[in-house]
């Protein structure tokens, strides 16, 4: 006879030890172990946060998150390696949780997770208003942007823009991978 687990809540996950949720997602109700990063990850992630910290810094409009776990739905708390949303989210936010629905910017760094996994969250995050996901492909030195119509790939030598949310923001897709 196999052994039964109930499916948890975003709310039931969030009591439980911290080193049963450390470096996990909540997907379906399930505790999924994310992959420990690699330096490289690390490396194009922190060129990521200056990136976005720059622009942050000279646009008080937007916050930047780093690793922080966003309520999807209920059985649903996914992380995106970094996030941004706009001062008028971060108002709306209940303080004691997990911050609530998509973030306005999510960006991964693809490591190790698969194609499914990945596509999955990035769907998720877009049917619960992400205006736009990038993911940045360390090997390939690519970015890719989804938005809800519309899937673009950047190559180096070409500028990522945000226009709609980061307005001014000009940033060439090289930058994401110096050092690698």
């Amino acid at each position: 006879m196999g052994v039964t687990t109930a499916l948890l809540t975003v709310e039931e996950y969030a009591q439980l030890p911290e080193e049963e949720t450390m470096c996990t997602e909540l997907v379906d109700g399930e505790i999924v172990r994310l992959s420990d990063a690699r330096f490289v990850h690390e490396l194009v992630k922190s060129n990521c946060l200056e990136i976005l910290a720059a622009y942050v810094l000279r646009n008080p409009a937007i916050k930047m998150f780093s690793e922080s776990m966003y309520k999807l739905g209920k059985r649903e708390g996914r992380i995106p390696d970094v996030s941004l949303l706009t001062k008028e989210r971060v108002a709306q936010q209940d303080r004691a949780g997990f911050l609530e629905g998509a973030p306005d910017l999510a960006l991964e760094v693809v490591s190790s997770e698969s194609a499914l996994f990945l596509e999955r969250k990035i769907n998720l995050f877009l049917a619960n208003g992400c205006r736009t996901f990038w993911v940045a492909y360390p090997p390939e030195r690519t970015l890719w942007i989804h938005r809800k119509d519309e899937h673009l790939q950047l190559r180096e030598g070409q500028y990522v823009k945000e226009p709609d949310l980061l307005p001014g923001f000009r940033v060439l897709v090289d930058r994401f991978f110096d050092g690698i």
